[in-house]
């Protein structure tokens, strides 16, 4: 399996990566959590599609991949308590709340996710899965691996992950995604890198060829335009 050797340019909506990162981290050194966004929505990918979510995003990424489509710079600082008011306001009902980024598992949020547990919630994290949290108390590991940017995939995850997710751009990504899936046996969605109109196909042809090791993940929150 060979590495494309050229570099694709950065198309990321974070300006500089390292300097959000930066300050997120500088914002959770005071105890308080780094957030840039908090909405209610449905969950448009892999497994729990279509389920309620409220999305709690969270600053800072320890990769700056080529293709994010997410800003995530701080836009606010908050405590817990504080953040659990927000969830139950907008939230009504709703059970599930989906911690994401950036990548969330740079912060401490066990404490977070043991309140959420307090308050009844179900607790989903979207991860690069380069950094294990065996001690967070979580119901769905969603674990989308940026290995070919830099980001080694623990192997806490083939173990505990929910639901593996590849972001495919080329055959490479997919030769990736099938190395990987040697390795557990969760289920495994190849995911079209959306700024390349060809990676769809190659996420058909790829799923038809072994349906038994993969499934499709399309970003449905984008078909309906919804956050």
């Amino acid at each position: 399996m060979k590495q494309p050797s050229t570099a694709k340019p950065y198309l990321g909506l974070t300006p500089h990566p390292p300097d959000a990162t930066r300050d997120a981290m500088e914002i959770a050194k005071r105890g308080m959590l780094p957030l840039v966004e908090v909405f209610y929505s449905l969950q448009g990918e892999g497994l729990r599609t279509g389920q309620a979510t409220v999305f709690v995003r969270f600053a800072g990424c320890n990769c700056d991949c080529w293709f994010c489509d997410t800003d995530f710079r701080v836009r606010e600082s908050v405590a817990i308590d504080t953040l659990l008011e927000t969830i139950a306001d907008i939230g009504g009902d709703c059970r599930w709340v989906c911690l994401t980024g950036g990548e969330p598992t740079i912060h401490d949020l066990a404490p977070l996710c043991g309140k959420l547990h307090d308050c009844g919630y179900r607790i989903q994290v979207e991860t690069n899965g380069s950094r294990p949290r065996p001690s967070w108390e979580l119901d769905h590991i969603t674990v989308s691996p940026k290995v070919h940017e830099g980001a080694r995939l623990d192997p806490w995850y083939f173990k505990n992950a929910t639901e593996f997710k590849h972001v495919i751009d080329d055959q490479y990504d997919i030769e990736l995604a099938t190395d990987l899936a040697a390795k557990h046996d969760k289920s495994l969605y190849l995911q079209p890198n959306s700024h390349n109109p060809a990676a769809a196909t190659l996420c058909i042809d790829a799923v038809k060829r072994e349906p038994h090791r993969f499934r499709l993940s399309l970003q449905t929150h984008k078909l309906l335009s919804i956050p």
